[in-house]
Protein backbone atom coordinates (compact mmCIF):
# COMPACT_ATOMS: atom_id res chain seq x y z
CA UNK A 1 0.00 0.00 0.00
CA UNK A 2 1.53 3.43 -1.22
CA UNK A 3 -0.50 5.53 1.42
CA UNK A 4 1.31 4.16 4.39
CA UNK A 5 3.20 7.40 6.00
CA UNK A 6 2.23 10.01 3.81
CA UNK A 7 4.58 12.75 4.49
CA UNK A 8 2.30 15.27 5.41
CA UNK A 9 -0.42 12.87 7.54
CA UNK A 10 2.83 11.49 9.16
CA UNK A 11 3.70 14.99 9.95
CA UNK A 12 0.43 16.07 11.30
CA UNK A 13 0.14 12.71 13.67
CA UNK A 14 3.45 13.24 15.17
CA UNK A 15 2.62 16.78 15.98
CA UNK A 16 -0.57 15.55 17.85
CA UNK A 17 1.42 12.59 19.33
CA UNK A 18 3.83 15.33 20.75
CA UNK A 19 1.00 17.38 22.34
CA UNK A 20 -0.41 14.63 23.97
CA UNK A 21 2.68 13.71 25.09
CA UNK A 22 3.50 17.19 26.84
CA UNK A 23 -0.44 17.36 27.75
CA UNK A 24 0.00 14.22 29.56
CA UNK A 25 3.29 14.85 31.15
CA UNK A 26 2.01 18.13 32.34
CA UNK A 27 -1.37 17.03 33.16
CA UNK A 28 -3.23 19.43 31.24
CA UNK A 29 -6.49 17.71 31.83
CA UNK A 30 -8.40 19.92 29.27
CA UNK A 31 -5.67 19.29 26.64
CA UNK A 32 -5.56 15.25 27.03
CA UNK A 33 -9.90 15.71 27.41
CA UNK A 34 -9.91 16.95 24.13
CA UNK A 35 -7.78 14.72 21.99
CA UNK A 36 -10.01 11.78 23.19
CA UNK A 37 -12.94 11.04 20.80
CA UNK A 38 -16.40 11.28 23.00
CA UNK A 39 -17.70 8.21 22.60
CA UNK A 40 -18.14 4.84 24.40
CA UNK A 41 -16.03 3.44 21.66
CA UNK A 42 -13.09 5.09 22.69
CA UNK A 43 -9.90 2.56 24.50
CA UNK A 44 -7.41 3.69 26.48
CA UNK A 45 -4.72 1.44 27.62
CA UNK A 46 -2.27 2.56 30.28
CA UNK A 47 0.41 0.79 31.86
CA UNK A 48 -1.93 0.03 35.14
CA UNK A 49 -5.37 0.38 33.57
CA UNK A 50 -7.27 -0.15 31.01
CA UNK A 51 -10.02 1.86 30.31
CA UNK A 52 -13.34 2.01 28.00
CA UNK A 53 -15.41 4.32 27.03
CA UNK A 54 -14.41 8.24 26.75
CA UNK A 55 -16.44 8.63 30.46
CA UNK A 56 -14.01 6.33 32.13
CA UNK A 57 -10.90 8.08 30.43
CA UNK A 58 -12.38 11.67 31.52
CA UNK A 59 -12.69 10.08 35.56
CA UNK A 60 -9.09 8.73 35.40
CA UNK A 61 -7.66 11.99 34.44
CA UNK A 62 -9.60 14.10 36.87
CA UNK A 63 -8.90 11.22 39.63
CA UNK A 64 -4.63 11.01 39.20
CA UNK A 65 -1.87 12.65 40.80
CA UNK A 66 -0.22 15.65 38.91
CA UNK A 67 2.89 14.57 40.34
CA UNK A 68 5.08 12.27 39.03
CA UNK A 69 4.28 12.26 35.76
CA UNK A 70 7.40 12.48 33.56
CA UNK A 71 8.82 9.79 31.51
CA UNK A 72 11.32 9.28 28.99
CA UNK A 73 10.13 8.07 25.51
CA UNK A 74 12.28 4.87 24.32
CA UNK A 75 10.90 4.38 21.36
CA UNK A 76 8.27 5.77 19.78
CA UNK A 77 6.43 3.94 16.35
CA UNK A 78 3.77 6.73 14.48
CA UNK A 79 2.36 5.12 11.62
CA UNK A 80 -0.61 6.47 9.13
CA UNK A 81 -2.70 4.28 6.98
CA UNK A 82 -4.14 6.56 3.97
CA UNK A 83 -5.25 9.85 5.41
CA UNK A 84 -8.04 8.60 7.63
CA UNK A 85 -6.28 6.19 10.73
CA UNK A 86 -2.95 6.02 12.46
CA UNK A 87 -1.24 4.49 15.31
CA UNK A 88 1.44 5.75 17.47
CA UNK A 89 2.84 3.53 20.19
CA UNK A 90 5.41 3.99 22.55
CA UNK A 91 8.12 2.44 24.82
CA UNK A 92 8.48 4.67 27.85
CA UNK A 93 10.48 4.54 31.33
CA UNK A 94 9.77 6.40 34.04
CA UNK A 95 11.70 8.52 35.85
CA UNK A 96 13.79 6.55 38.68
CA UNK A 97 12.43 3.10 37.30
CA UNK A 98 14.64 0.64 36.52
Amino acid sequence: MTDINLPDVLAEVTAEFMRYEKALTSNDVAVLDELFWVSPHTLRYGATENLYGYAEIQAFRAGRPAQGLERVLLKTVITSYGRDMATANVEFQRNGSP
